[in-house]
């Protein structure tokens, strides 16, 4: 039995089987119903009638379903124990839109996108609404996002307020998304579903507690062309679609009074506005002449939501240390990238400046020369002078006694006198110099067995990585061995990697690994401590979550297989 034939995209159906006699554990199949409809739930309901001494007794399954398209849908028929139903045939027509649906609506949802159209990597915003005003909504649960080969970030938490419409309070339930394609072409959107319970106002007339009826609300997916780089950037370095960027530094002590052998640390910040961190590239110089420069890893800030965009930043830190005095010059920074506000190409810019570096002050001369007034062949003819009087205290003192420890302590005493020398006037006023060598030839050997020089090291450091399971770590330590793996062009993203035919091996893996990446930490969110719309805690995405992380292993693991035969192959070639 059904409760209608015709219904609007985006609302339920009640599918009620009946079964005579009495049954016990009785398990349904409602596996055929799958394919067209998404099974909502299943609640069973006895009765027993009497009448005119004649007993009979049934067992009613009412499933709650909900169609997955329009037209002509049939439910086709089940078997359940020795009874075959017959099969029904049902209409779905679509929704008068959305400004229709408001009225006499308890429940519908609304989707808004900030574009019609976007480039390949541009921010992309995207709301979902929930506007209700039935009271009592809980075992709510929402689609989740999911396009292909997408970057979806989520805008902070859910949030709820109230709105008039048409002289009807409504409560919102609103989630924000941004989306960063990373194709062209056309990018779909997927419907959005919301499934809950409400009371349905009956209550059991022995436990005298309010039973719940399955609502829903659907909103229709949409189309979003995504545009290829225009002319102006292709070929370019850098592809960074963005309303604004700039750049900035600091120094953490005075760089004008700088020394040979002294040191100062050189932070330079790269803000955009439209673009996650993760694809702001790398920038300093890798080499100044005239000086040794010692990087520290990035820092790439978490992404922040204002004023309707994203903003990111990424911190590079170098300790600089001049080897020559002098003027030296350190270069112009430049990172070209698109306004989509003018359409066109730009450029966010440092300048480049000189620094004056000074010599060491305080040195002391390695020879001092005496001078002297008399005659040197004079001097040299003059023989010693000795007289009676040295000559027999000489004779008296027969032997010198010195006792035994007081020579342990004389000896000890001339040590540490002369370690004590040794440092005061040869090591200290070359204590820079040391350290600046010392400093020197540790970052040349690392530099030498470092994953940026040496593939190698490159790929067992990813290996490594890889058997932690830490997506951001696998992302930082992938693009560089994929650099060495990937001859013919420079690696610098993951977009790279995709865009190379050589690594396809990969794209599945790099696409998972992404959507983690970026999903991973709002999913959490939601699942570890997220509440129902009526403030009741959400028990089974905790659930969810747990089952999504036991995945993260064996999808490492095939990751690590797909490496090693990669490596293989190019080794045979």
């Amino acid at each position: 039995m059904l409760d209608r034939r015709e219904l609007i995209r985006g609302e339920t159906l009640t599918l009620t089987i009946r079964i005579h006699g009495q049954t016990q554990n009785l398990q349904l199949d409602l596996t055929p119903l799958t394919a067209d409809f998404d099974v909502l739930g299943t609640r069973p309901s006895s009765q027993i009638r009497a009448v005119n001494g004649q007993i009979d007794s049934w067992t009613d399954y009412i499933v709650s379903l909900f169609p997955l398209k329009e037209g002509e849908i049939t439910i086709p028929s089940l078997h359940i124990e020795n009874v075959v139903t017959e099969p029904t045939v049902i209409s779905v027509v679509p929704p008068g839109g959305q400004a229709g649906q408001t009225a006499n609506r308890q429940l519908y949802l609304e989707t808004e996108t900030s574009k019609d159209s976007v480039y390949v990597q541009e921010q992309l915003l995207y709301t979902v609404r929930l506007l209700f005003t039935i009271q009592g909504i809980r075992q709510y649960e929402f689609t989740e996002l999911n396009i292909p080969d997408t970057i979806i970030l989520h805008i902070g938490r859910p949030t709820q307020y109230e709105k008039l419409i048409d002289g009807v309070r409504y409560g919102v339930f609103e989630k924000r998304y941004v989306v960063f394609p990373q194709r062209s072409g056309d990018m779909v959107i997927p419907d959005m579903r919301f499934h809950a319970e409400v009371p349905d106002g009956s209550s059991s007339t022995v436990f005298r507690s309010t039973s719940s009826r399955r609502v829903s609300a659907f909103a229709e997916g949409r189309t979003i062309a995504v545009k290829e780089r225009p002319p102006e950037a292709v070929g370019g370095e850098f592809w960074l679609p963005a309303t604004s960027m700039t750049l900035e530094q600091t120094f953490n002590t005075d760089p004008t009074v700088l020394k040979v052998g002294e040191s100062v640390e050189r932070t330079v910040k790269l803000t955009a506005r439209g673009l996650d961190g993760a694809m702001l590239p790398p920038f300093s110089p890798e080499s100044i002449p005239g000086m040794n420069l010692y990087a520290n890893p990035p820092k790439i800030e978490p992404s922040s939501f204002s004023d309707g965009s994203v903003q990111s930043t990424r911190a590079e830190t170098t300790a600089l240390v001049p080897t020559a005095s002098g003027r030296i010059l350190i270069p112009e920074i430049s990172v070209p990238w698109w306004n989509l506000e003018t359409g066109r190409m730009e450029a966010a810019v440092l300048p480049a400046f000189y620094l004056d570096i000074g010599t060491v002050e305080g040195a002391l001369p390695s020879e001092q020369a005496v001078t002297s007034s008399g005659n040197l062949e004079e001097l040299l003819a003059t023989g010693p002078v000795v007289d009676q009087a040295m000559i027999d205290a000489q004779a008296q003192a027969d032997t010198i006694e010195i006792k035994g420890g007081w020579l342990v302590y004389i000896i000890a005493f001339a040590a540490v006198a002369g370690l004590f020398g040794l440092y005061r006037f040869a090591v200290l006023p070359r204590r820079a110099r040391i350290k600046a060598f010392i400093a020197d030839r540790q970052a040349r050997l690392y530099a030498r067995y470092s994953p940026a020089n040496h593939e190698l090291v490159a790929f067992h450091h990813l290996l490594r990585v890889c058997r932690k399971g830490e997506p951001r770590q696998i992302r930082k330590a992938l693009i560089p061995w994929c650099d060495h793996f990937i001859p013919h062009r420079r690696i610098v993203t993951m977009e790279d990697i995709l865009q190379e035919p050589q690594a396809a091996d990969l794209h599945p893996f790099i696409n998972r690994l992404q959507s983690r990446l970026y999903n991973g930490a709002d999913d959490s969110h939601s699942a570890d401590g997220s509440h129902n719309v009526d403030g009741s805690h959400n028990a089974e995405g905790s659930h969810q979550a747990d089952g999504s992380r036991s995945a993260d292993g064996s999808h490492t693991d095939s990751l690590t297989a797909a490496l090693k035969r990669l490596r293989r192959r190019q080794i045979k070639l």
